[in-house]
């Protein structure tokens, strides 16, 4: 029972976390605009400052999360995401009004959102039996993404209703609540370091989980999938709201509206990828879904051609959809696949590989946009990404079957329910 309370302990914890990051993805922009009068130039900058500590400190985060007990760090990360704010609002309330504060803190906060989301992912096959995985993730991802519609709404609010320090308080809460929250988990995987002994330089456990990801088909083929569909999805994003207005000439209600149909469409494909993954095989089913997905996006460069309202609407649902399923996925099938002593770092890998191909989208879209127009922008990248299903279409892939991490970690399962039915004894007498 204990694995199972500590894993809803997990989840509410993940939701008011993530309230408080998609507050910050609107509040600093704004400040730096609004409060401190910069430009389009400092404001860009924000999102350097916030990707690039993340990609290149991020696997490094992977071995505190395989070295450590799991409920420190996640409890460490919020604390320090919170200790970040409580300082840059005490900095700007005292009349500093440097934009360099904001970089400062989208750096820590990158980096400590980062480490906290790969810890979280290391979390769940400890507290979830492998044969709820799939369901147990989809529940986070269907909750996540609720959770990301109103965020952005909040922070507007909060900029729009309070001052710049108290709106950066209110910001520093929910991580607090976050932590606040971890705190009270007691589950052995959680409070219990994974390893003893004297470990290896840092930089060699961080060499042992990318030759780990090497020598794994599957881990290997999922992460070049994840990073060419990031990378082409990053140029469209950093493209697709000047292609709306500028090229299509939509207005803002209809561009939001396009925004919403996405939401939808990411609820209902994180609720489907449960079934999807079993009725189909974990492999196939990543096929199919990043297939979607990759078709979805000449969606956009055929919005040029007429009625761009409904065709940007009927993309939005359909990518929302299949990228959300074929993401939790992806997460269940690496949960399932690496051995429990190195989850943390590959989890971190990944996620920086995932993290770092949204600058280089952004710039490469922005490049080609200037070179050859928004319209051929959008069709090349929607081009690359037509790449990705061809990494799961291969029988090594569609045919995956169960690694032995998976047996490694029902074993651990049935050793912590052991050693809590022996505590509960003990306790009886």
């Amino acid at each position: 029972m204990r694995p199972r309370r500590d894993w809803w302990l997990l989840l509410v914890a993940q939701a008011v976390s993530t309230i408080g990051t998609q507050v910050t993805v609107v509040l600093l922009p704004a400040v730096a605009v609004l409060a401190f009068g910069s430009g389009i130039g400092p404001a860009t900058l924000l999102l350097v400052a916030e990707f690039l500590p993340a990609a290149l400190l991020g696997p490094f985060g992977g071995v505190l999360i395989d070295r450590a007990r799991l409920r420190s760090v996640l409890v460490s990360m919020d604390l320090v995401r919170a200790g970040a704010l409580l300082a840059a609002a005490a900095a700007i309330a005292s009349g500093v009004r440097s934009v360099w504060i904001l970089y400062v803190l989208a750096a820590v906060l990158g980096v400590a959102s980062a480490v906290f989301d790969s810890a979280a992912e290391t979390a769940i096959p400890h507290l979830v039996a492998a044969e709820r995985l799939d369901r147990a993730n989809a529940t986070r991802s269907g909750l996540l993404n609720l959770v990301r519609i109103a965020g952005p709404g909040l922070g507007g609010g909060l900029v729009a209703a309070a001052s710049v320090p108290f709106a950066l308080l209110l910001n520093a809460v929910t991580f607090a609540a976050s932590a606040v929250v971890l705190a009270f988990a007691t589950a052995p995987a959680l409070c219990t370091k994974a390893q003893t002994g004297r470990a290896a330089p840092v930089h060699r456990q961080v060499g042992d989980a990318i030759r780990y990801l090497r020598a794994d088909l599957v881990l290997r083929r999922s992460l070049l999938g994840t990073a060419t569909l990031n990378l082409a999805g990053s140029g469209i994003g950093a493209l697709f709201f000047v292609y709306a207005y500028q090229e299509l000439l939509l207005g803002p209600g209809q561009v939001g509206l396009t925004m919403s149909a996405f939401s939808l469409g990411a609820v209902l494909g994180a609720a489907g990828s449960a079934w999807a993954a079993r009725r189909l095989g974990t492999g196939l089913a990543c096929a199919v879904c990043a297939s979607v997905a990759a078709a979805a996006l000449f969606l956009i460069p055929a919005a040029a051609l007429g009625r761009p309202f409904e065709v940007l609407l009927a993309y939005q649902f359909l990518f929302g959809a299949a990228a959300t399923a074929w993401a939790v996925i992806l997460l269940s099938l690496r949960q399932r696949r690496t051995e429990p002593a190195v989850l943390g770092r590959v989890s971190a890998l990944v996620n920086a590989v995932t993290v770092a191909t949204v600058p280089v989208g952004a710039v490469i879209g922005t490049v080609l946009a200037e070179a050859f127009g928004l319209t051929t922008a959008m069709l090349v990248l929607a081009a690359v990404a037509a790449a990705t299903p061809s990494f799961y279409w291969t029988r090594g892939f569609r045919t995956v079957e169960p690694s032995p991490a998976d047996r490694l970690r029902d074993l651990d399962q049935g050793e912590d329910e052991l050693q809590q039915d022996q505590t509960g004894l003990q306790r009886e007498d």
